[in-house]
């Protein structure tokens, strides 16, 4: 009786890219949506780092103040900057297309290092965990590969959310920043085996 209760939640509150509903597990109005450790198309690694936010809400969100900080300690701060709902965000260590492997950042950072293994975490102005990942060697992290989350309203820090991007981009590495990922699932099946994972553990 419990797991049927489970697979008609899953069933009734699919998360939709375009529709302000959203999700079953994630509870971040903004979230961790795709990131790239380990790019071999741009002129050094740390140039073609890169990290995609995705506004899952039906709200504007002001990112003034909103940090993203790793497993080293160090952060970036955000600028101001309205995130339209259902929009996506990128940010990039190296703003010239020649050097970053070819996407166009919205912010561009500088002393952050996005690490094969690690975490990355997300926080609003007021200092709140908003997204949170902790990523090891068991994630789909791969050399001129970007990480995308399958579902942004899946749990963040579980490997099976997670899958190496199918689509090329700029200059040949695969992700698609700023753009829906290549991994995106939201079939019946998929959100029921997510929002079972979640329910155990």
């Amino acid at each position: 009786m419990i797991l049927l209760s489970i697979l008609l939640i899953a069933q009734i509150t699919p998360f939709v890219p375009g529709s302000s509903g959203g999700g079953t597990l994630s509870s971040g109005v903004v979230v961790i949506n795709e990131f790239m450790a380990h790019p071999l198309a741009s002129y050094t690694e740390t140039d073609g780092e890169w990290v995609e936010l995705y506004n899952r809400s039906g709200d504007w969100v002001n990112l003034s103040g909103w940090t993203l900080s790793n497993a080293l300690g160090q952060e970036v701060t955000m600028s101001t900057y309205l995130l339209p709902p259902d929009s996506y965000y990128v940010l990039c260590s190296c703003g010239d297309e020649s050097m970053n492997g070819g996407l166009v950042p919205d912010y561009v950072y500088s002393d952050f290092t996005i690490n094969d293994t690690g975490r990355l975490t997300l926080r609003s102005s007021s200092r709140e965990i908003i997204d949170e990942i902790i990523y090891t060697g068991s994630w789909p992290v791969t050399a001129g590969y970007s990480c995308e989350r399958i579902n942004p309203g899946w749990i963040s820090s579980t490997s099976s959310t997670w899958g190496k991007s199918t689509m090329t981009f700029g200059n040949g590495d695969f992700g698609t920043p700023g753009s829906l990922n290549s991994v995106f699932e939201n079939s019946f099946v998929q959100n029921s085996w997510a929002f079972i994972k979640a329910f155990v553990q």
